[in-house]
């Protein structure tokens, strides 16, 4: 099989937890062998994924689950609070470590190496590689869930939609300004100057989430990062933001990460899905499998809970969802809701299986036969 495009290997994050800073706990020790200072907690505990190019893996998953954590954190891209404190990130013949935190004398003895630290034949690009930098600025798009929020406030749209190109190519100001423009007309906007200097408050929801899109298209990307694209939008402007995420999937031939916990948009966009509990992916398999032969009982129970997927009564799920902080992980992260659990479960954190066309972490996964979308 081909190496993938884009990889996501042993990602570990963690979060403060005041609980934990006034019993003065010490946190996790990161993969450089740092001891986090009291009240951090790891939430994600060597999280992988993969898309091949092309591709389209769904990551889904009840809200709180950890799904944009996952995604965000491969880029460094977490919120004060939050911290990457392990794992490895890897675009084309590219590799990140986003944990790494460097001083000025790092960074500076790693732009001097440059091109001749290697390892295993790959580049460890970190935060100070320029070439990592130009990759994931003219390769890699992004649709981030506030799509208002995400763009400055007191900068034209138009002007930071070419911000990467103008950073990373040689295009004149010009080329840049018409590829911007062709983007808009791409997304149904108008191709006009007026929206191209227009400010973030002057923008619809719906209008800022098309722009986000066109932004991220200039660059011509091989790989879409949307996550949560649909959030807040009412269900006419998702839709069509939707249709158009398919079309332009379907024309431009991207390879795109798609978080989400709507299962019905991630029915007709995804190849792959990854499905999330507790901060970890518990199953993981072809778009049709997870809907028709689910592995693992959250499968099972999400895909009976949500209205519109399955047809007749739902199939809720008891309990609720813990919180990251709380998560056990030294059993199964789903037992105290599981109906199928068993001793095992409860006192041991199932490792990674096989199961027909599925990777799951259940204890046992090759011997339920479990519901999907027709019941």
């Amino acid at each position: 099989m081909p190496q993938p495009l884009f990889e996501v290997e042993g990602l570990r994050i963690a979060v403060v937890d005041p609980r934990r800073l006034a019993r003065d706990e010490l946190g996790p020790v990161t993969d450089d062998g740092e001891q986090l200072a009291s009240g951090w907690v790891e939430i994600l505990s060597g999280v992988s994924y993969a898309v091949h190019e092309g591709e389209v893996l769904g990551i889904v998953g009840e809200s709180g689950s950890g799904k944009s954590l996952m995604l965000m954190g491969a880029f460094g891209l977490l919120s004060s609070g939050a911290q990457v404190i392990g794992g490895i990130t890897r675009y084309r013949d590219h590799a990140y470590q986003p944990s790494r935190s460097w001083s000025g004398k790092d960074d500076e003895r790693y732009r001097m190496e440059g091109e001749k630290r290697r390892v295993a034949d790959v580049s460890a690009a970190r935060r100070a590689d320029d070439a990592w930098r130009k990759l994931i600025g003219v390769d890699v798009g992004f649709l981030f869930q506030d799509p208002v929020a995400a763009w400055t406030p007191d900068v034209g749209i138009g002007e930071q939609s070419g911000e990467a190109l103008a950073e990373h190519t040689d295009l004149t100001t010009e080329q840049i300004e018409e590829r911007v423009l062709d983007a808009l007309g791409e997304v149904n906007l108008s191709k006009s100057r007026r929206l191209f200097g227009a400010f973030r408050h002057e923008l619809s929801r719906g209008m800022a989430q098309r722009a986000m899109l066109a932004a991220a298209l200039t660059k011509a990307p091989h790989l879409l990062i949307a996550d949560e694209p649909l959030t807040g939008l009412d269900p006419l402007v998702a839709g069509g933001v939707m249709e158009l995420i398919l079309d332009l999937r379907a024309r431009r031939g991207m390879a795109m990460l798609f978080v989400t916990h709507d299962l019905a948009a991630v029915a007709r966009v995804a190849d792959r899905v990854a499905v999330v509990y507790g901060g970890e992916i518990v199953e993981q398999a072809p778009v049709d499998d997870i809907y028709h032969r689910p592995k693992h009982p959250y499968t099972a129970g999400l895909l009976g809970s949500i209205p519109g997927v399955t047809p007749g009564r739902l199939r809720p799920i008891e309990g609720e969802a813990p919180l990251l902080v709380d998560v056990d992980r030294d059993r199964c992260v789903f037992a105290s809701r599981c109906e199928h659990a068993t001793e095992i479960c409860r006192s041991e954190a199932p490792g990674l299986s096989v199961a027909g066309s599925a990777e799951v972490r259940c204890h046992h996964a090759t011997e339920l036969d479990l519901p999907g979308i027709n019941g």
